[in-house]
């Protein structure tokens, strides 16, 4: 006999469901930062701050629904997950340190370094679950030496 009726989520289906409200949690924080930020800011504002919610909403929310109702769920790897999220947050801060130095009135290019990392950290993550997914494949076929 079961003490509950729900039937448990697998762990990858899980980490999915975390990731979505997460993402959506950040984006939402990212919203009211920027415009708590800007109240204070007398009327100055930049693109780069009022954009910083799409990183979490459309990088981290939206790939995180899309693998809770689908079945790709169970071929994300926790690596390349966990490298994707470091290049999205990599992103985030480097627009949050554009927009702060954009309403101080000063111009630099040091966010230059946010967005390579945030480019580097998507495509180990790419390279990764790419790697892991064909080392899948050829393991479901029978394909691996026995040298590993």
């Amino acid at each position: 006999m079961s003490t509950s009726g729900t039937k448990a989520l697998e762990p990858a289906r899980r980490r999915m469901r975390r990731a979505l409200v997460t993402g959506l949690s950040l984006a939402l924080l990212c919203v009211v930062f920027t415009l708590i930020y800007e109240r204070f800011s007398h009327g100055a504002s930049s693109t780069h701050m009022r954009c910083m919610f799409l990183m979490p909403l459309v990088g981290c929310a939206l790939p995180a629904l899309l693998g809770y109702l689908t079945p790709l769920y169970r071929h994300v790897s926790r690596p390349a997950f966990n490298l994707w999220n470091s290049g999205l947050a990599a992103w985030t801060v480097g627009c949050l340190f554009r927009g702060i130095v954009n309403i101080s009135g000063r111009f630099t290019d040091l966010d230059r370094i946010y967005r390579i990392m945030g480019w580097g950290f998507l495509a180990a993550a790419t390279v990764w679950e790419l790697v892991h997914l064909i080392r899948t494949h050829k393991h479901s076929r029978g394909e691996v030496s026995n040298c590993e």
